[in-house]
């Protein structure tokens, strides 16, 4: 049944107004319970689709793109769909910017976390100022700020001691 509806909601993303493609992500995540079934979404193309949602200018598209991102992130295979994705890395650490009314990083410390293993994603997070957030964060007192801060840090010590 669900996988009639794959097709369609991978359509809502791609084509439909920001409404539409909000609620295209909502049942999207409402039927991503089983690990089968997040690697089905992302067969079907959704991966690329949630991350240019997290660019969304609506703060409820967004919230519902992080949820739906951070859930689906689960399945080894969109996780290195996300990788891949020019934006996806970028897009992930905007969700850390710890500015007032943004819900949508409580959705965002978790996933960064799990690609901070990959020298290439801790570079690029760097890059785009994760670090910053998260020392904001961390004061903040969110939670996994700390060990993710840590990993990212811990890379850059390294590389400066490695280097004569």
């Amino acid at each position: 049944m669900t996988l009639g509806v794959l097709p369609r909601l991978a359509h809502m993303l791609r084509d439909g107004s920001v409404g539409a493609q909000q609620v295209a992500v909502a049942a999207i995540y409402k039927i991503s319970i089983s690990p089968d079934m997040k690697c089905l979404v992302g067969d079907h193309g959704c991966m690329p689709l949630l991350v240019r949602l997290l660019e969304a200018k609506s703060s409820g598209a967004q919230e519902v793109a992080a949820q739906a991102t951070a859930t689906l992130m689960s399945c080894p295979a969109n996780a290195r769909d996300v990788k891949k994705d020019e934006k996806g890395v970028p897009n992930l650490v905007q969700l850390l910017d710890p500015s007032p009314g943004d819900t949508a990083k409580k959705y965002a410390i978790s996933r960064p976390l799990s690609l901070s293993v990959r020298k290439r994603c801790k570079k690029l997070m760097s890059a785009h100022g994760a670090i910053g957030y998260l020392k904001k964060l961390s004061e903040m007192d969110v939670a996994g700020t700390k060990n993710l801060l840590e990993k990212l840090e811990c890379g850059k010590f390294r590389n400066l001691f490695s280097r004569k």
